[in-house]
């Protein structure tokens, strides 16, 4: 299960420290699941082993992808992927995404100063595709990311900021699903509000 996990996370890249820290996983994965099925007290030894690699092996890997947006400073989509995910695989509850996209270009600095007072260290904030804010937050309760997404459209609309958000919330640790799930969401609010793009 731990591997497979690893395989799902983690990309193969030309960075011979990326593909050295993702093979030592896998084979301290096959150590502990051996020793697990001999003596448990010795599996046991293994997984801060198991746990130490796996953290470099995912700092490996953000290094090879470009990891900062230049225009705004945040993680890049890419970088922002593989660290959601693995947010998401440790996750104990509900998990809300939330899609934020300007209708103006160079509002991403007046969106990002409106929505920091809902923000804690912990929560990741990234850029999405070409325009696009993203934001994944742990929230507890399912119920829990309507509320804060409603906290972010007030706070954007204090602002003065035009940017229509989407949101969707799971606890089923799948990064895919959920920004499907929060960009139809979005769509879904725009073609409500009859708002189009103005740039």
């Amino acid at each position: 299960m731990l591997i497979a996990r690893q395989i799902q996370v983690l990309r193969m890249f030309a960075n011979p420290k990326a593909h050295a820290a993702e093979t030592a996983t896998q084979l301290l994965g096959l150590m502990l699941a051996g020793l697990m099925s001999w003596h448990v007290l010795l599996g046991v030894l293994v997984i801060p082993a198991l746990l130490m690699v796996h953290r470099w092996s995912l700092r490996e890997t953000v290094k090879v992808e470009k990891a900062f947006d230049e225009e705004t400073g945040l993680w890049s989509e890419s970088a922002w992927r593989i660290q959601a995910q693995q947010k998401l695989y440790d996750a104990h509850g509900h998990v809300a995404l939330v899609i934020i996209d300007p209708d103006e270009s160079g509002s991403d600095q007046q969106i990002i100063e409106a929505i920091e007072s809902g923000l804690t260290p912990a929560d990741l904030l990234g850029r999405y595709g070409s325009r696009q804010i993203v934001v994944l937050i742990a929230v507890g309760r399912r119920e829990a990311g309507l509320f804060l997404s409603t906290g972010f459209r007030a706070d954007l609309a204090r602002a003065g900021v035009r940017a229509p958000l989407g949101c969707a919330t799971t606890a089923d640790g799948e990064l895919e699903g959920l920004l499907i799930e929060a960009m139809s969401d979005l769509m879904a609010r725009r073609a409500a509000a009859g708002v189009h793009h103005t740039w």
